[in-house]
């Protein structure tokens, strides 16, 4: 009996061989002949009957390949990651990690796919592809997490099972789109067998009155055929079209090209291949044309270009439609060694277009050009979720000036591999939301009602509006703004300002804003004004309370104040006058240099003349101090040492008060000053002095 099994076993296992051999051969005949749906199935018996590391290791490495190349990433990380496993140095490219991580990519897992693309980049360190992966695998689940605005649907009504692709604009209104499709109903009978789909031809649709998209149709003419048509640009009047079409041949790779062709009626007429000068024997495809249609962008592979796929731009030569001058490759800001396709230009000139090599989700992300003032492009920019996602995302259009449209992904969801989205931008909501508060007194802060607010942004006055009962203020907002807030109360209140930007604004925001408006006291003491020791020169530090100044003064226009400098009791009077003197006039040349009108401020030294009075919040901060206590030299003396030293440190001081309201008007009355008077009598009686933190001047 075992003789027997021996025997089965040595007359089997060449046969199994000889079959596996086979199998390998026919798949990679259909590989050589870019024939990826039928090569897979020959690939798939061969690995199963695979016993050898290296051979594994080759058909599985084929495998993904196919499934890359028909759009299936699940089924390529399964198959390129067998690859992986079984991989020996010479028997298949290093770039089976690349390959292995892009899969991983497209499929969401960027922790596993950020280990192999390290792995490549330690094989292969020069490849930009390996080191944008790894990056973008850090920054995709930043963007997962923090989506842009725009609402993305699958547009059902354009959709089947098969491929569905590339919109296009075929009417100026933007009710008419034309796009590329494998359904039911294209030309031809056969099945690519790159694709594993029938080939494709142009269909197009139309909205009704209430914005309803018909049932698609295949337009009508002589473009579409046996062959691949689709990835078509229009002119702004639809009488005009450029498309890619690309003819299959077994065995024999023939480039894509773009043709042009006319509408006459309702039919488009016989299309003219474009030969772009140069670009002959290349593959070229995904026209777009520019704003005033008088250049063309499109994508070619070419040996002069950065690799696979790039975009390149040609002006029109006549107004023939398919002359044109010598084209320009887009340079390597957008061009990468991997393929940029699917060029669209805006209204304004902005290319977008879709690449697999630049920092992204996965597959082709969408990009964006961005230009300086002067029009040339200096980075790009990912539309990020929802727009991209891992998967393949191309093909965008928008609806004019708008920013709404379509694009094309593969994305899980859909209908089929390739499904067309419509995609909006809801407006941007932003808000302004604030209450105003009378910071007088410090320990009783009130809300105020009825301060007079005004909005102002870069083009003047916005809007006026007064806080409320509970001193809360709303209003909105529009983005890419500079806004200042103003507000006040009257005569007797520091009036103030705040200032807001939208521009960086990208989601629905809600400022909230505190706005603290102050009595005007007799004497306000600037905190942290310091000097060099023995000397008049204002230390850095010192500026960000005198610039919070600067802003009071600028809000309040018609104030003038004294600003005085006062000096511990060390020292003799003369010396302590002068450097007090000095130290004032310091802060009001800092103003001045701010821009402050110097008729508006005097200066004053007041040496040790004046010293300070202990008040509620001085009390609180240091417990051997009580209210109302003068720190005099004779009490000063009384205190223990570092006592002293905190003591002295509160004296050495600036301050400064309000002289006048009225600067820059006519004087007031006699009845007007007094009145006056009488309520600045009042405002003693309750907190004359007030120690501020920058917020209430």
């Amino acid at each position: 009996m075992k003789k027997l099994v021996i025997i089965f076993v040595v007359l089997v296992t060449p046969l199994l061989i000889q079959a596996q051999r086979s199998a390998i051969t026919k798949g990679d005949s259909f590989f050589d002949s870019f024939q990826y749906d039928l090569a897979k199935d020959h690939y798939e018996k061969a690995l199963n009957n695979a016993k050898e590391q290296n051979e594994k290791a080759e058909v599985a490495y084929k495998l993904g390949y196919c499934y890359k190349m028909l759009g299936d990433s699940e089924k390529s990380e399964i198959y390129f990651a067998i690859a992986v496993k079984n991989y020996t140095k010479g028997v298949i490219k290093p770039d089976v990690l690349l390959f292995y991580a892009d899969a991983l990519r497209m499929n969401g897992k960027y922790e596993t796919a950020i280990e192999v693309y390290k792995r490549y980049t330690e094989v292969v360190p020069d490849d930009y592809r390996g080191k944008s992966g790894l990056e973008s695998c850090k920054v995709a689940p930043k963007w997962i997490n923090r989506p842009s605005r725009f609402k993305v649907t699958n547009t059902a009504k354009f959709n089947t099972s098969s491929f569905d692709f590339s919109p296009a604009w075929a009417s100026k209104d933007f009710k008419t789109i034309y796009f590329t499709s494998s359904r039911e109903g294209v030309v031809g009978t056969d099945y690519n067998n790159r694709s594993g789909q029938r080939f494709t031809d142009i269909f197009e649709t139309a909205q009704d009155r209430k914005g309803v998209w018909d049932q698609p149709k295949p337009i009508t003419g002589n473009i579409n055929t046996g062959d691949d048509e689709g990835a078509m640009v229009l002119s702004s009047k639809g009488t005009e079209m450029y498309y890619t079409k690309c003819i299959a041949q077994i065995k024999q790779d023939i480039p894509c090209k773009i043709y042009y062709t006319t509408k006459k009626g309702n039919a488009w007429g016989e299309p003219v291949w474009v030969d772009f000068q140069g670009f002959s024997t290349y593959e070229v495809g995904y026209p777009a044309l520019s704003p005033d249609e008088k250049t063309l962008y499109f994508s070619a592979n070419t040996p002069e270009g950065y690799g696979g796929m790039d975009i390149y731009m040609a002006k029109k030569i006549g107004n023939t439609g398919t002359s044109f001058e010598r084209p320009i490759n887009m340079g390597p800001i957008i061009n990468t060694i991997g393929d940029e396709v699917y060029p669209t230009i805006q209204y304004d000139g902005t290319l977008y277009f879709s690449s697999d090599a630049h920092e992204g989700m996965g597959g082709l992300d969408i990009f964006k050009t961005i230009k300086d003032a002067k029009g040339n492009i200096i980075g790009i920019e990912n539309l990020k979720p929802p727009i991209n996602s891992s998967f393949d995302d191309f093909g965008i259009i928008f609806s004019g000036r708008e920013n709404n449209g379509y694009f094309s992904s593969n994305r899980k969801g859909g209908k089929g591999s390739d499904d067309i989205y419509s995609f909006s931008l809801p407006p941007l909501t932003i808000t302004l939301n604030g209450v105003v508060r009378d910071t007088t007194d410090q320990a009783k802060i009130k809300l105020l009602k009825g301060a007079k607010l005004k909005v102002n942004n870069d083009n003047g006055l916005v809007a006026e509006i007064e806080s409320g009962n509970s001193g809360d203020f709303i209003f909105k907002l529009q983005d890419k703004q500079n806004y200042k807030l103003s507000a006040e109360v009257d005569d007797y209140y520091f009036a103030t300002s705040v200032d807001i930007s939208t521009f960086n604004v990208e989601y629905d925001t809600v400022f909230n804003v505190e706005i603290n408006l102050g009595l005007i006291p007799r004497v306000i003491t600037l905190p942290n004004i310091i000097y060099d020791y023995d000397k008049a020169t204002l230390k850095p530090e010192s500026t960000v309370s005198l610039d919070g100044l600067v802003k009071t003064l600028k809000d309040n226009p018609k104030i003038t104040i004294e600003l005085r400098s006062h000096t511990d009791y060390r020292g003799n009077d003369e010396y302590n006058m002068n450097l007090s003197q000095e130290r004032a006039k310091s802060c009001v040349d800092y103003l001045i240099s701010k821009g402050i009108d110097a008729k508006r401020l005097t200066s004053k030294g007041m040496g040790e003349s004046d010293p300070k009075i202990i008040d509620e919040e001085l009390a609180k901060k240091y417990s051997y101090f009580k209210v109302g206590d003068k720190l005099t030299e004779s009490y000063i003396i009384k205190l223990k040492t570092d006592q002293q030293e905190v003591a002295n440190q509160i004296n050495r001081r600036t301050e400064f008060s309000v002289l006048s309201k009225d600067y820059g008007t006519n004087a007031k009355t006699i009845e007007e000053v007094q009145i006056e008077k009488e309520q600045q009598q009042e405002i003693k009686k309750g907190s004359a002095i007030i120690n501020d933190t920058g917020d209430d001047f």
